[in-house]
Formats: C-alpha cells, structure tokens, sequence
C-alpha cells in the first residue's frame, strides 16, 4: 500500500536574513509534511522560528549562496522525494500531493513542479520549453498559451520544486546566486531524466521577499545575475560563447549605466553598476565574490 503523499516528502528550504516571510511560510505549512531549513547565516531569528515550528535546522556560519544551501538541506533528507520552496512560497496540502501523484504517473521524471502564482494571485511564467531562449532573454511570452495539463519542459523554477531522490540530483556550488535552478535542469536533462509542469498544482509565491529588501540586498543579486548567467552559458554552451555574450552584456550595461546616470536615476545607475562588476569580474575569470568568499 502506497504511503500517503505527505510522509513520502520533506520540504528543504534555505534561508537568509528571512525571518518576515518564514512566519509566513511556516504558518501555511500543511500539517505532518517534514521541513529541513538551512539557515546560511542569518542574524534575524528565523532559524528560531523554524526550529520552534519542529523543523530540522541546519546551520551554515558563512551564507554559501543558494544552491549550495539546498545542497546541505537535500543531503539531510530520507524520504522519497524532496520539495524545494524558497521561504516566501506558501504551500499547500493538496499541491503536494498532486505532485506526488504525478511523479507515480511519470516515472523518469526527475523534476516536477507546480504552476506559481504571485502575491497577487496573477499566474507567472516560471517555467520554459527552450532554455537557452530563456537564458537570453529573448522571450515574448504574451501570446504564448498557458497549457491545461502536464507539460515537459526545459526549466523549471527553483521557487518550488519536487526533486526524486533516486535521481541524486545537486546544485552545482559555483553558482552563488541565480542560474542554478538552470543548470540544475539542464543536468537533469543531460542525464536522461525528465522535466515535469503541472499545472494542477499550484503554489503562491510573492517572488523577491525570500530576505528584507534592501540597497545592498539589490546591487548583490545584480552582480550576481551577471557573474551567473555567464558561467552558465560557459558550462552549457562553451567558453567563447560566454565570453562573446559578456562583451555585449558589457556594453550593453554601460549604455544603461550612462542613460541612467544623465537621467539621475541613482538606483538603477547601481545595479547597472554591479551587474557590470559580476560580468567583468567573469571575464577576467574571476570567482563570483559572493559573501562566503569575498
């Protein structure tokens, strides 16, 4: 007799700084699902919150980014099938189980996730049939139709995603931020397993609010968009179409940085500029300087 769904899942979430939107997420946490959260150096006290709700709370004294995060969380975890969900994500009992019951339903799957929803209720896009289209940004996603069943994919985001454990799938530590639930896909993909949209399932997601806003907070994920999105076109699509892609990322960047600085927007002007760091820093084949590292 098959276990019920929610014993056969842990959710793995990483947090920093994300004490607000973990009051939040642990409130609407469905009953009797287990909850590991890796807590990458916060000072908030979330970890306290998390660890008072019964979860299983691992500490990481330097923040190591994401995906590395995830790593830690996804090695504590004995059931079936892990759930990822960053800590502004709401789940819900019956998502859940449509995922479960879908992974039963399509076996080489490796990924499976819900359809998102943001604060407002509106449906997000958070998922792709061509991933290098994606990762180019060259998409027009308007006229696209939303689909009515089960779709295979290329990306899925790492908002929120059910991962089979058989399928021994990890992040890849390099990135610190952003590009990683990318190449996490596409490893799955270049290991033979599939990808898996359901939009039965669905789950809320605000987007942006994992940790307090902040100045800092924005210039860090612009570098970190820059530095990312370049190692992962290198990984995937090789060295001179990364360091081809970086120039014009580059110039492109210092046209924005220019306009903004004669219109005196003085906060786009600085995640210009720190996106500009991150793409010279990738080109000059620098690390991503994330907080861990320096």
């Amino acid at each position: 007799m098959t276990a019920a769904p929610l014993t056969r899942v842990t959710v793995v979430t990483v947090a920093h700084e994300s004490a607000t939107a973990l009051a939040g997420f642990l409130a609407a946490l469905p009953p009797g699902l287990g909850l590991v959260l890796v807590d990458n150096a916060s000072t908030d006290g979330g970890a306290g919150l998390a660890r008072a709700a019964g979860a299983e709370v691992i500490r990481s004294e330097t923040n190591r980014g994401f995906g590395a995060g995830c790593n830690l969380g996804l090695d504590a975890v004995a059931t079936e099938f892990a759930l990822l969900a960053n800590p502004d994500a709401r789940l819900s009992a019956e998502a859940v189980a449509t995922l479960v019951a879908a992974a039963d339903a399509f076996p080489d799957a490796a990924i499976l996730a819900p359809m998102i929803r943001d604060g407002a209720g509106g449906l997000v896009r958070s998922w792709d049939t061509g991933q290098a289209r994606r990762r180019r940004m060259q998409r027009r996603p308007a006229g696209e139709p939303w689909p009515e069943g089960p779709l295979c994919a290329e990306f899925l985001s790492g908002a929120c995603l059910l991962l089979r454990g058989s399928a021994r799938l990890r992040f890849d530590e390099a990135f610190f931020l952003y590009f990683e639930d990318d190449d996490l896909c596409a490893a799955a993909r270049a290991g033979g397993h599939g990808l898996v949209l359901l939009p039965a399932a669905e789950v809320l997601h605000e987007g942006g609010r994992s940790s307090a806003p902040s100045a800092a907070i924005d210039r860090l994920k612009a570098r970190h968009m820059g530095w990312s999105r370049l190692h992962f076109l290198a990984k995937w699509e090789g060295e001179a179409e990364a360091r081809r892609e970086g120039l014009r990322q580059a110039r492109r960047l210092l046209g924005k940085a220019a306009g903004h600085a004669l219109t005196g927007q003085r906060a786009k002007l600085r995640r210009d500029v720190a996106a500009l760091s991150g793409t010279i820093a990738w080109l000059r084949g620098r690390g991503h300087g994330g907080p861990a590292t320096g």
